[in-house]
């Protein structure tokens, strides 16, 4: 098997953040409402300025989790304001008890490993691979 392996070396002081986020359907309405919507949800993401790439994946059922790569964390807050997000949240505010949702944001301090092809934080800074 023969395939190179790289890692970036990342600015000293990185503006792109991680953003983990997660879905919990909590009662029937939640799971319909998630897995009606998952896949416009990580469209309009992937779509916004300034976002690289989405991933997502399934925990169970009725849990999903995704990981967005943003260029800054002024682009992950403009996303916030947009109409996707507000789409997002009409449910939640209209359903409180039916989805457990949590977020986190991350600033990265080192690179990861890659093989093949830039994924994830590679897209970000691709000059910089070595």
């Amino acid at each position: 098997m023969s395939y190179s392996i790289y890692q970036i070396n990342l600015p000293e002081s990185p503006e792109a953040v991680v953003f983990v986020n997660g879905i919990i359907a909590r009662d029937r309405a939640g799971f319909f409402w998630m897995w009606k919507n998952l896949f416009w949800i990580g469209s309009s993401t992937t779509k916004a300025e300034g976002c690289v790439q989405v991933k997502a994946g399934i925990c169970a059922a009725n849990e999903v989790i995704m990981v967005s790569y943003w260029r800054s964390a002024h682009d992950l807050k403009q996303f916030f304001r947009g109409e996707p997000h507000r789409r997002m949240m009409q449910f939640v505010s209209k359903n409180p008890n039916s989805l457990c949702l949590y977020n986190e944001t991350y600033q990265p301090q080192h690179s990861g490993k890659y093989s093949h092809e830039p994924q994830a934080m590679a897209r970000l800074y691709p000059s910089l691979a070595k």
